[in-house]
């Protein structure tokens, strides 16, 4: 009698949490990344356990226009003139590579959230003034001679995040163990260009050249050979964790409705011991003598220099602030935000229709200086589910209006119940 008792609680068990999961209240906005809060793990449909993978990429680009990177796919040769660089000659040369990746496990006790997570996240990105693009792509005038130089062109903070994540009710709070992988030095890392020109003799020169330097918690150096054995790769991150990593603070508030959310309060700031730079530098010359017409073409690029700093440099990650506001019925929408003390910020808004086992939806995404617009399609099977997003990054408020597209994709799995 006790054993069917036992074998009826089981059934009962499983079958009240995958009618829970069935028809529970996903997210559309993910709990970590750019807009991170992580209240929004509460809305997963977790009844005791889940685990959860995700993956967010972005490319957004203002250089090269479609012809341009079909040529470049297909290593074919590439038109650099006024008319293909022309969203670079009116705006500066712009890039940006946003990324996530990572997973996290939920486990729910009797209302108690605990959230442990390792992901990498961050981004790459350049930007150099309008003047670089019209020294390079531009129809500058014989008899005339531009210069320019610009600091810290080049930035990257791409970092290993190892926490764990505590919530009851409402409220959560975030330790969080950083570990940066590359992080840009923006006082050794610059580009310089310059164009000379004369009419006697017709001699155009165009130079330029540039210099990224990059810090790291990790010693790249011989790192493909000395990670193959995992023994040494896991006693090298152990001690970059106890010794090297910075410990950062995240507090903050959610609902199904609305949330806020403090992120990256530095509590011990990470070290950097090592350095990584690359040159690279190139020159093209125009010479004319009567109807003859010369020119020749360099170029070089370093190959990386790793070395170890002298004196080991301090990581702090700028405070962010993100919110969130959402409606979840049939027509569901929400809007969310994030800002940074350095300056960074982004936002995103979505519209669709949700079925519960079935969510179709349109996203608008912005970024300085770029745009997104995507579909995404999520889909809960109870203990599976998906959602994946794909769209099209632009440098203007139209996407069909631009002229040098990217892509964005994101895709998260969850298992469990």
């Amino acid at each position: 009698m006790r054993k069917s008792k036992y074998v009826l609680f089981i059934i009962t068990f499983f079958i009240c949490a995958f009618s829970v999961s069935t028809f529970s209240i996903s997210n559309i906005i993910d709990p970590f990344g750019t807009f991170s809060n992580l209240a929004l793990t509460k809305m997963d449909g977790t009844t005791f356990l889940k685990v959860s993978p995700t993956v967010d990429l972005q490319l957004s680009q203002n250089l090269f226009n479609m012809d341009n990177l079909n040529a470049l796919l297909n290593e074919e040769e590439i038109t650099i003139d006024a008319t293909s660089m022309h969203r670079a000659l009116d705006n500066g040369i712009h890039l940006a590579f946003p990324v996530t990746a990572g997973a996290y496990v939920h486990l729910n006790l009797f209302g108690l959230h605990l959230i442990p997570y390792v992901n990498a996240s961050g981004a790459v990105s350049m930007s150099l003034p309008q003047t670089f693009s019209q020294i390079l792509f531009g129809n500058t005038l014989l008899e005339s001679n531009v210069e320019d130089t610009v600091n810290g062109f080049a930035r990257s903070n791409l970092r290993l995040n190892v926490g764990a994540g505590l919530m009851f009710n409402d409220f959560f709070v975030t330790g969080n163990f950083f570990v940066p992988v590359l992080y840009s030095d923006a006082i050794r890392t610059y580009a310089h260009a310059s164009y000379t020109s004369s009419a006697s003799p017709a001699n155009v020169e165009v130079e330029a050249d540039a210099k990224v330097v990059l810090i790291s918690a990790l010693n790249f150096q011989g790192i493909d050979t000395r990670w193959t054995d995992s023994t040494v790769a896991s006693q090298e991150l152990m001690d970059i964790l106890s010794q090297d990593a910075g410990i950062s603070l995240s507090l903050g508030y959610g609902n199904d409705k609305f949330g806020f959310a403090v992120n990256d309060i530095t509590i011990r700031p990470a070290t950097a011991r090592y350095s990584i730079a690359v040159n690279a530098s190139g020159s093209v010359n125009y010479a004319a003598e009567g109807t003859d017409i010369t020119a020749d073409a360099t170029y070089t690029l370093s190959d990386p220099e790793f070395s170890s700093l002298l004196t080991p440099m301090s990581v702090n990650n700028p405070i962010n602030v993100t919110a969130y506001y959402k409606s979840d019925g049939f027509f569901m929408w929400g809007v969310t935000g994030m800002y940074s003390l350095n300056g960074d910020w982004a936002a995103k808004a979505y519209a669709g229709i949700n079925l519960e086992v079935l969510k179709a939806y349109y996203m608008f995404g912005m970024i300085p200086g770029f745009y997104s617009n995507g579909l995404g399609l999520e889909i809960n099977l109870g203990l599976l589910n998906a959602d994946l997003q794909v769209s099209m990054t632009t440098d203007s408020l139209n996407p069909l209006g631009s002229s040098t597209p990217g892509v964005s994709a994101y895709l998260k799995l969850s298992g469990g119940i």
